[in-house]
């Protein structure tokens, strides 16, 4: 979800409430990062300043006896080589990172070496909105979707169904080659306002459609298994890339 932070137009504290209103056991504030300048995209800086909001909205969500915990979490902008804009040491406080493309997603040609690259990148846990697809404006990438969830697989790592209306990505049939895959599944609620929260829904459906089971998806872990997930998918990465 979005917040004034970047190009959405609710607060965290806002967000959180809507979250508590819902039930939630946790939510992750995924603002975009700085190369995303048309969504006003956050740096290094403002990360450790919305760290510290968090932190706050946390304090007064336990003072208030509210069980919520908002995780401190970014989109980070990936380019077609799949490299992130931020520096990693910013990335490495976080409790969880999502990376998506935002550009160049108009193109015809198979993509797949694309999506292996953003899947590598040691940074991120969670693949955004795979395929870049918005209804009725862009039909999104091509790849080969198995070898992709595959290799999301192989690496733990989670990719999305994207809940905004428009959206919809991972449809329902790129959700079931993902399921015989064997892959990990996010879902977000997208949302840049709190009663957008409700897209989630959405995202529960095509997941429900696929038949995706309730222990691949990440969101339905407790925060702790959460946590242990993200440390594994990290230290994994940390000695792969030191190879």
């Amino acid at each position: 979800m979005h917040t004034t932070w970047s190009d959405g137009s609710g607060d965290i504290r806002a967000m959180a409430d809507a979250a508590v209103a819902r039930g939630y056991e946790y939510i992750a504030i995924t603002d975009h990062s700085k190369g995303l300048s048309i969504a006003n995209g956050i740096n290094e800086v403002k990360l450790k300043k919305q760290s510290a909001e968090v932190q706050a909205v946390n304090n007064e969500l336990r003072a208030s006896s509210k069980s919520l915990t908002v995780l401190r979490s970014i989109e980070m902008n990936l380019n077609p080589l799949g490299e992130g804009d931020m520096e990693p040491a910013a990335l490495r406080s976080l409790d969880i990172v999502l990376g998506s493309f935002h550009s160049a997603l108009r193109r015809k040609e198979d993509q797949t070496e694309r999506y292996l690259a953003a899947l590598r990148n040691p940074n991120i846990q969670i693949l955004g909105h795979p395929r870049g697809r918005i209804y009725n404006y862009r039909s999104g990438l091509h790849a080969d979707w198995e070898l992709i969830f595959y290799e999301a697989t192989r690496l733990d790592k989670a990719v999305e169904i994207d809940a905004y209306p428009d959206r919809q990505d991972l449809n329902i049939s790129l959700l079931k080659i993902a399921k015989r895959c064997g892959s990990r599944i996010s879902m977000g609620s997208d949302a840049h306002h709190p009663w957008q929260l409700e897209f989630v829904d959405l995202a529960l459906a095509a997941a429900l459609a696929a038949k995706i089971p309730p222990e691949r998806i990440v969101n339905f872990r407790p925060l702790n298994e959460l946590r242990a997930w993200v440390e594994k998918v990290r230290e994994a990465e940390a000695r792969r890339t030191k190879r």
